[in-house]
């Protein structure tokens, strides 16, 4: 059963509070009570995606989600929270959320990667959100904002923003809610940084309360992962993704997880999956944007990806496309 934090369902309950009490008509369908809402850490997603459709209703106001989602935020206190705004850089934050989203929305997946000058952050579900869905996405890219303008201490104006869905009609209001441009049909939720600000580093840093709730975050997730059956290969190849070539060897990628590399390489294993492989996976996918994207030379790219001697690159080319560099451009 997939849970979500309570934290989303309590925004809500406080701004449909103003005029008169609101948890009746929200309750509506739901087996929880007000009183385990509010001192709960998490309930059960279904139940979450009924309130919000109740509320979307009670309101009568489909940009409910502008208006709770102006304070939200991913991962406010606890372990988790520390492990991500404790963390000494704006990238870091940013890792930290692609990692460990899942433990306050179990249905909901990050994915950052580096594209060119930018750093690409998009989420997805992997249940039906129905009616509130586009709620949903609007309140995740507002606690992104939310997050991005913590560490840099004044509004988030230089990156994009993306939504896959239409334009709705409430767009109008998003001039007021997001401080970056917004694009609609786009094939995920998310934000374009760019990589300028990634080194920023946060007001809120503290190396040993970082290190301490990264610890305990990844131990949650383990637990998770164990309890979905989810893959330890795609928290690497989002990892890889998320850094610039050189890409970081298995030790360097087994410390960030805070795994031995042993364990690492036991977990991929039983995946029926190398190490290698997932990191030829992203180096070609960086092949392909030097080769396509830039004007840069042969021996540049093989020089930007890692490479000390560019037949290398032209051997490793080869064998992952069976062409050379230059005809892959070419064509």
């Amino acid at each position: 059963m997939r849970q979500i934090s309570t934290f989303f369902a309590r925004l809500i309950g406080r701004e449909l509070s103003h005029d008169e009490d609101p948890w009746p008509a929200l309750l509506t369908g739901l087996s929880l009570s007000a009183n385990q809402i509010m001192t709960q850490p998490m309930m059960p997603a279904k139940q979450f995606n009924r309130l919000l459709s109740n509320a979307l209703n009670l309101s009568n106001d489909p940009g409910l989600g502008l208006r709770f989602g102006r304070h939200a935020q991913f991962f406010v206190n606890g372990e988790v929270g520390s492990a991500v705004f404790s963390a000494p850089n704006l990238k870091e934050v940013l890792r930290s959320l692609d990692e460990f989203s899942r433990l306050q929305a179990e249905y909901l997946s990050m994915e950052i990667r580096v594209e060119g000058s930018r750093l690409q952050l998009r989420g997805q579900e992997d249940v039906s959100l129905s009616d509130t869905r586009i709620t949903q996405h609007e309140v995740m890219v507002l606690s992104l904002q939310n997050t991005i303008e913590m560490v840099l201490g004044r509004p988030f104006t230089e990156g994009q923003y993306h939504f896959a869905f239409p334009q709705p009609e409430h767009s109008h209001r998003y001039p007021q809610a997001f401080h970056c441009p917004c694009h609609f049909d786009a094939t995920a939720t998310g934000v374009d940084i760019p990589r300028a600000l990634l080194e920023l580093r946060s007001p809120l840093f503290d190396s040993q309360v970082w290190q301490r709730g990264r610890s305990r975050a990844a131990a949650l997730m383990a637990e998770l992962n164990n309890r979905q059956n989810r893959l330890y290969s795609h928290q690497i190849l989002s990892l890889l993704r998320s850094e610039l070539p050189p890409l970081p060897d298995l030790k360097q990628t087994a410390k960030t997880m805070l795994l031995s590399e042993r364990s690492l390489m036991r977990h991929l294993e039983s995946e029926g999956v190398r190490f290698r492989e997932l990191q030829s996976q992203v180096l070609q996918e960086w092949a392909h944007h030097y080769l396509i994207d830039t004007n840069l030379s042969i021996d540049a790219i093989a020089g930007q990806m890692g490479y000390q001697d560019t037949a290398n690159f032209r051997r490793a080319f080869r064998r992952w496309h069976d062409c050379t560099p230059s005809d892959y451009r070419r064509a």
